[in-house]
Order: structure tokens, then sequence, then C-alpha cells
């Protein structure tokens, strides 16, 4: 055989008898035994070990090796044909690392007995260690003594499952449980918690249940593709789960909880699930779940309703969710709740049944037109928390109006026609009309009767007048319609109420004008508009020389008060060497007011009755009456004074000095300062000391 060592591609020799050759990697076989041939050296290099025998086998096309080693060596790697290796019958404790050369290449089955075998060189074994997973798979398929097949993984904390791999990803940092395929009708045990990521896969078996265990709460990928799973309660999802896989089972539907775990939401973990290929149910009290599968899977969701067979495919509004609700007689839901929708959709048109609108909470203004499809064979219509200000248009067979929380004032007479008529065709009608500004008016009494009268209205104490708040049940005509008498009476006693106030009013004028003024209250209704505002003074204050101890109050009050009014007499304001006439006369052109302080010494001065005779012509003159005379109690009579002077204190009011509102009324009759308007020549008329 050495003569063929240069032929290379040579794979397999016949001969009746050979010597064997160390270097030829050709098989060799003899044609006594032609079915059973020999190989010395693999392509690799690799010899065919000690105590093992290196066999080729023509049908099937297989290199088996056969060893009964303690301990694995390289192996060669035959020619042609797939690799067969048997380890059975011997002490073997380990299997070696995946490096080791020859072992990438064994494609069919590895045979070897468990019964020593503890783990392999590795801490974890790998799901690109081909070697490893072979050998797990066949211990599993093959059931080689059972009683010792499972391994025992540093990552699993238990036994692999039976029928299972179990590998570490290196490639995802996933520790993966492989049990795809394995005919398996029960959920696997995982008795103790998994500390890596884990990935459970049972693609394509017979599971009906899960199976809760600490294992699969640990779980952060589950695959369940192609069972037979019924149910999934929300306690048996992994709190960890990031990707759930229930295509092809048998479920109707999901716990609204496990809807609200999957749902996405900002900030929150991303769960993937998928559902596709389950006979989902159709049912209202799925309704949570609908909604989640059309936002998922729009197809499954599609496919329901088409399996529940209520309504022409393809027309359940885009925006709403359909249903089937069977609690009493089986009726069609739409539900288009708090959508912000400013009108109603196209409807689908139901093929038996009834069908219901739940529109609530939208931005509805007005009703549509029976002509909308779907709309006129409504039986429910939910119309709470919208925008209505009118019914006009309603279904014909409606049983059920929700129109509470709108902007609805009156409901007109033809609607409440309509709805006798529905009351008598159908008993079970229902109208629901709280939270409305219904309109009380005596135009509008019909509704009152209406409303008192209809057994179908519900919540009669929650329907509220509009503005007033009362309660319309409890209303009668007469509070609606007040009688003629009672009108007329109303309007006799506001007006007279209105003249007394007035009469009061001008009554007390001068009182009420002193107190504004005084508080400093409405000063543009209580100050006086001012004529002379370039005067010198604000007062002459006229006395005789008998009175000088009066003078220090009124400077005190006058000067040094509130108001600040700059004050002129003799004793501090006339130039020495003037002639008094002339004085007297300067003074009250000088001064806005002439204050008298009128004495029985007043009354016997001739100087004294020569300045009242000044500020009188003075204030004659122009027009505006300056004189104001403070009239002391010790006089009784005007005798003194002359003719004139007489007529004057008699036709013309004065201040009284013992009045207890005596600096009040003075403060008032002195110029307001603060009034900036010019008066017209008819206002300068009303001087400050007529009012006295």
């Amino acid at each position: 055989m050495k003569y063929f060592e240069g032929y290379s591609n040579l794979s397999y020799i016949s001969a009746n008898e050979y010597k064997p050759y160390k270097n030829l990697t050709a098989i060799i076989c003899c044609r006594v035994y032609r079915n059973h041939c020999k190989f010395i050296v693999g392509i690799n290099g690799e010899k065919c070990p000690d105590k093992c025998i290196c066999a080729y086998y023509w049908n099937p096309s297989i290199s088996d090796i056969i060893c009964s080693r303690t301990k694995i060596p390289p192996l060669p790697i035959p020619i042609i044909g797939n690799t067969s290796l048997n380890f059975c019958g011997n002490d073997l404790e380990e299997l070696p690392k995946n490096t080791l050369s020859g072992y990438n290449d064994i494609q069919i089955q590895l045979k070897i007995d468990g019964k020593d075998l503890k783990q392999t060189a590795n801490p974890f074994i790998y799901c690109d260690d081909n070697i490893t997973m072979e050998f797990q798979h066949n211990m599993s398929l093959q059931a080689i003594m059972a009683r010792s097949a499972q391994l025992l993984h540093n990552n699993l904390n238990a036994q692999c499952p039976d029928g299972c791999s179990c590998c570490f990803n290196r490639s995802t940092d996933y520790f993966a449980i492989n049990c795809t395929h394995s005919d398996m009708q029960f959920y696997p045990d995982l008795p103790h918690s998994i500390p890596y990521n884990a990935t459970l896969h049972l693609d394509k078996n017979r599971i009906a249940s899960i199976k809760p265990s600490l294992g699969h709460a640990s779980l952060r990928k589950l695959y369940l593709f192609e069972n037979q799973i019924v149910d999934f309660p929300f306690h048996l999802i992994p709190k960890n789960i990031t990707h759930l896989d229930l295509r092809k089972n048998k479920l109707e539907t999901l716990d609204d909880q496990v809807v609200d775990f999957f749902r996405d939401r900002e900030g929150s973990t991303k769960r993937k699930i998928e559902l596709s290929g389950n006979p989902w149910t159709c049912d209202c009290r799925a309704k949570s779940f609908l909604s989640f599968l059309r936002q998922k899977e729009p197809l499954e969701y599609i496919a329901a309703l088409d399996r529940c067979n209520i309504f022409p495919s393809g027309t359940c509004p885009e925006e709403c969710i359909c249903c089937l609700d069977n609690s009493t007689v089986p009726s069609m839901i739409i539900d288009c709740k708090s959508k912000g929708l400013k009108a109603i959709p196209l409807l689908p048109t139901l093929i038996s049944g009834e069908s219901t609108l739940h529109f609530e909470g939208n931005f509805l203004e007005s009703l549509p037109s029976n002509s909308l499809p779907g709309y006129a064979k409504l039986a429910h219509l939910y119309l709470a928390n919208n925008r209505l200000t009118e019914i006009d248009q309603l279904p014909e067979n409606i049983i059920t109006l929700d129109i509470r929380n709108n902007s609805i004032s009156v409901l007109n007479k033809q609607m409440r026609d309509f709805f006798d008529k529905r009351l008598a065709a159908n008993s079970q009608l229902k109208l629901q009309l709280s939270g409305n500004p219904w309109t009380c008016t005596c135009e509008e009494k019909d509704f009152l009767f209406f409303v008192r009268s209809s057994k179908y209205i519900e919540n009669l104490n929650d329907i509220y007048c509009g503005g007033t708040g009362k309660v319309l049940n409890l209303m009668d005509e007469s509070d609606l319609c007040p009688s003629g008498l009672v009108h007329y009476v109303t309007v006799a006693i506001s007006f007279m109420i209105i003249i007394s106030t007035i009469n009061l009013i001008v009554y007390f004028k001068q009182p009420l004008l002193i107190w504004f003024y005084e508080h400093n209250v409405c000063m543009s209704l209580a100050a006086q508009r001012e004529f002379e505002k370039q005067k010198k003074f604000d007062a002459f204050l006229s006395f005789t020389h008998k009175d000088e101890e009066l003078i220090e109050e009124f400077v005190e009050r006058l000067e040094n008060g509130a108001y600040k009014f700059r004050l002129c007499f003799y004793l501090r304001d006339w130039l020495v060497g003037v002639p008094i006439p002339e004085c007297i006369s300067q003074s009250v052109k000088d001064s806005k007011r002439v204050i008298i302080l009128m004495t029985n010494h007043f009354l016997k001065s001739t100087w004294g009755r020569l300045e009242f005779r000044l500020a009188l012509h003075a204030t004659s003159q122009d027009r505006c009456k300056r004189l104001i005379v403070v009239l002391y109690p010790e006089v009784e009579n005007f005798d003194d004074l002359d003719s004139e002077l007489r007529s004057y204190m008699v036709l013309n009011t004065y201040l009284k000095r013992d009045d207890p509102n005596f600096w009040n009324k003075l403060v008032y009759s002195m110029p307001h300062v603060n009034v900036q308007q010019e008066p017209a020549p008819e206002a300068i008329e009303l001087s400050v000391i007529n009012p006295f």
C-alpha cells in the first residue's frame, strides 16, 4: 500500500490481501469482507487511536470509530462518509473541549455509557459546542442508562428536562433550554430559579397548560409556537419576560392584567408578545383584549370579527372597537368612547340582532342624518359628555338614549312625540337627560309635563333648570308661569321702592354728601366743583376784637386739620398802616369763602357789619355764594342788623355753632381743592352756604 501514498485524492482501495501503510488516508477493503473496510489515517493527519477500530460501512455510508479508552484522544477525519463515535462499554468520565481535532465532524450520533460521566471539560455547555450538544441530544433520545442520563448544569441548577438540550448562547448571553419538537404533553419541570437570562423553547409540542415553578418565573423569553395552550393567566406570566410567543395555540382571550402587562408604555420595559394563529373570540367581555389585539395584530383582530359573523368584514370603524355581546340578546357593540371624534363615523350594518354605539366623551355637536350607513339601525345610543345643543334625528328603533352632560336646553315637540310613539312600540325605552341646562320658562311648560309624566326617563331628580339650579321634577306650572296679578304687584312694589329710595336720597342728600366727603368715599359725587381756583386764601375769618379767643379753635381745626385750609384774619394777615375798609375789601376779594362768626359782639360791631355787607355784595356780584355764617347760641335775634343784613339772615341758611356735626358741615362748606373740573355756570349756584 506504500505505493499509493502519493495519491491524495484516492478514497477507496479494494484488495484480496494487503499490508497496512501508516500514511495512507484511503479506505481499504478486502473482497472477502466487502462491507467491512478500515482506514488508518484521517485527512487531518491523525492516526486511528490504539484500542480503537476505525471502520467504514458502505450501506449506509458511515465511518465508525469504536474506542474503549477512559480518555478521549484526537480523532482521525475519514476521507468519505458521515462519522459515528462509539464509546460504549468503557469508563469514560468526561468529554473533551470542542476544539479537539476531529470532533466537529461527528454528524450522526454519539454513543456513550453515561453511568460514570460527570461533566464536560467546560464549566458551561455552549450552544455552538456541537460534540457536547450531540451527546446530550442522543442521551435523551436513546435513554441510555436512564437513571443517570441527565446532565446537571451549573446554569440550570437542576437536570436538563427530558427531551431537551440545555446550553449557554455566547452571542446573546442567554441560557437556552431547547425542547422544540419533543412531543411533550406537559410543561417541563424547572424547580429552581435560573440565575442567568433564560430562554425556553417549547415550539411544536402538545402542551395544553403552564406549570408554575421557580425556574418558569425566571424566564426572559418563552416560545410556545404550535402547542395546545388554552389559557395563560396573569399569575403565570414571568415578571421579567421580554418575549412571549403564543402563536398557533388554542387561546380565545387573555386577561386584562396580561393585556396591561404587555401594553406599550413610555419609559417602561419593552415586551414583545406574538398572538397570531389562535381562535380569538370577539366577545365583549374581552373588549380590552380586542383593543390590544387590534393594536398588535390587526389581521388577527379582523379574523376574530369575521369568525363571529355579525357584520360584513372590514366595516368596523378604524377608531372604534367592535365586539359581540351575548349577555341578553345577541348584540353588536361599537365602542368609540373618548377617541376625540367630532362626528359619528360610518357604522357596520348588523347581520342579525341589535347594535349599540358608545360615543361618550367625544366632541359631537350634532347628530348625523339617518342616511348614514348603520346609524338608522342602532338600538342603543350613548352620547354622554359631548357638545350637543339639540336632538333632531334619532334611529327609528331606538331603545336607549343617553344624552347626559351635553348643552341641550330644549327638547322640541317633535322629539317628545317621537319618544311617546317609541314607548308604545317598546316598553323598555330608556332616556337619560341629566346634566343639561334645560330651559324652564312658561314657553317650555310642555317639557315639564313631558318629564313628569314619562316613566321611561331615568334619574328625574338629577334634571335641573339651567341658570336657577332648581330640580325640574319638583317645579309646578305656577313656578314657570306666574299669574298676571303677581306680576303687576311685583312691578308696582318695585316702582314704589325705587320712588321711595329717590325721595330718601333727595331728603338726606346733604348729610350723605357730607358723610361721603368726610370719609373720602364717592368723591366725584361728594366734592363741589370749585370756580375760583386762583384765590390766595381759602377763607377770610371775620370776627370782632372781643371774640379773639374764638379764633384758636378755627385755626387748629381748619389750618392744621386733614385738609390744610389757608385762613386770613386781621390779627395775622393785615398790614399795619393800611386803612381798615381797604383791608376788609382786599381780604374778601382774596378769599374763596368768608366765615362770619355771628356773636352778640359782632352784631354790635360797626366793622363787623361792614365786613358782612362787603362779603354779601361780593357774593351777589360773582354769583358764587361764598358767605358762611356761624351763629353762636347767645344770639337770639337779628334786631341790631340793618334791614339788608337782617333779610339775608332770615332768607338764607347758616351754621349753628352748637350743632353736634358743626365741624363736618363747616369743612364740607369750605373749598373742595381736590376737584379739578371747571363747573358749569348753573352749578356755581349750588354753593356751600345754601344747604344749611
